[in-house]
């Protein structure tokens, strides 16, 4: 995250925030965030990588950091491709 990048809430991250993996590639953006809004319990995010393919889940784990600019992975790019499909 970049110096001037303040940390945000779960609970404000916005749908199509980038998602990027720990070797600095774009994985895609963000769909959703999952969560039990009333127990305040973050469950991770789905990532939306393109027209086309299903979204996948990152728990919240592999989270690392999270900005108004980009949701950032403890994995690699390859890794997310591996990311298993929500609500399969």
């Amino acid at each position: 995250m970049a110096d001037n990048e303040a940390p945000v809430s779960w609970m404000t991250l916005e749908k199509g925030t980038r998602v990027l993996s720990s070797d600095d590639e774009e994985v895609g953006a963000v769909a959703d965030v999952v969560a039990d809004t009333q127990k305040d319990i973050f469950s991770g995010i789905t990532i939306s990588s393109g027209l086309f393919s299903a979204d996948r889940f990152a728990p919240a784990e592999l989270v690392s950091e999270m900005s108004s600019d980009a949701v950032i992975l403890t994995i690699t790019s390859a890794e997310a491709e591996s990311l298993e499909v929500y609500g399969a």
